[in-house]
Parts: C-alpha cells; structure tokens; sequence
C-alpha cells in the first residue's frame, strides 16, 4: 500500500518537473539579469524635491572633530570652509567606509562643480580621521570629518549606518545637501544601485551615478 503510493507520489514529481522547466541558468542569462536590475535601480535613484528632503543638521556636522587633510601630509589640500556661508552653500559628503572609488571620482569632478558652485563644501566623513587611510589615486585631500563620538552619530543623521558596522561604519555614498541643509541626493557605492560601481564592469554605473551628481548641483544652484 505504502509502496503503491510512494510510486505515485514520484510519478507525479516527475510529470511537474516535465511540465516546469527549469529557467536558463547560463553566466549570459545571469549576467543579462544583473545589468537589468542594476539599471533599473540606477534609473530610480533621483533627486529629493525640498519637500520630500531630510533634513540634516549642518551645523552639528560641520563642529566636529576635523582634520583639514590627511594625516600623512602628502597631498595637496582642499580645504574651502572657510568659504562656507549658512543657507548658500551647498555640501557634499563623501561618506567613507572601506571604500576609495567614490572619494576619487568626487575629487576627479570637484572642479567642475566648484566652477557652478563657487561655495561649495566638500569633504570627507569617517569614523576617525585619525586613523583614516586616504586615497593613493588622487593628489587632493578634503577635510575629514569625525562622524562618531561619545554623544553623536552623524552616519545615523545621514541615515547611513551599516547595519552590520557595530554602529561605527558607514554605507559608502555620496551625499548632496542643498544649501538648507535638506538631503536632496544620496548615491550608493558598494550596495543598492552602486554595488557594482567598483567591479570592472562598472564604468557605466560611474558614469550614471557622477552625472546625476552633476545635474544636482546644476539644478541646486538654479534654485
């Protein structure tokens, strides 16, 4: 009896796997799907209206621990706050973890966007700037900002904080806050829409991510 319907039991996964079959798992299928999903979430990344923004304390940010360069001394400084003026300067943060790529690229383009934003303010936020290893591919060193302490965590302001950092480490991104202090473009390198930015397949996602960058400070400084 049991041996009866143990035979039919089979007999009908066999007819379902007949009847379904299997999806393609080639590397080009595979492949294929991964450059549709990171499109699609490179093409939903946008910039915030000011009134769907976060807004952040600038100011807390701006008076904490800072180092105007990077310890070692060998790089050329880009230290611009004191051209910072409340409510007309726009900032960015390069919010670092384990990360280079996205620190390099925003040095690689400061120019450009302190050419339509003479006031801009870009710099860097770390756990500790004292021990932070700066980027070798760049001469330019921005201020490092202390983003943790005793009483504050400015990861957890930006909403940045890795979920699995101990509550110290960051999600890598480029942050833009408009010159009220509102979180209007947040660009992920390492996970969500950026996490192949640094692959080398990942010129594209650079390419996506730096110009929608661009096209925000653009739009900031018409407002």
């Amino acid at each position: 009896m049991n041996l009866a319907l143990n035979r039919k039991r089979s007999r009908l996964d066999l007819d379902d796997n007949e009847d379904h079959p299997s999806a393609p798992t080639t590397p080009a299928f595979t492949d294929s799907l991964k450059r549709s999903k990171t499109q699609s979430e490179l093409d939903d990344l946008d910039i915030a209206t000011p009134e769907d923004a976060w807004r952040v304390d600038v100011s807390s940010i701006l008076s904490s621990p800072t180092l105007a360069s990077a310890p070692d001394g060998s790089l050329q400084t880009h230290h611009t706050l004191s051209n910072y003026v409340v409510g007309s300067s726009i900032v960015v943060f390069c919010v670092q973890g384990n990360l280079q790529l996205h620190y390099d690229l925003l040095c690689s383009t400061l120019p450009d966007l302190c050419a339509l934003s003479p006031s801009l303010q870009a710099l860097v936020l770390c756990r500790d700037p004292s021990s932070h290893i700066p980027s070798t591919s760049t001469p330019l060193s921005l201020p490092l900002v202390q983003a943790v302490g005793p009483d504050y965590n400015h990861f957890v302001r930006l909403g940045l904080l890795h979920p699995l950092g101990g509550g110290n480490l960051p999600l890598d991104a480029l942050v833009v806050l408009d010159t009220q202090g509102r979180r209007r473009l947040v660009l992920p390198f390492g996970w969500g829409a950026g996490r192949h930015a640094s692959t080398p397949a990942g010129k594209t996602v650079q390419d996506r991510l730096m110009g929608l960058l661009r096209t925000c400070i653009e739009g900031l400084v018409k407002e």
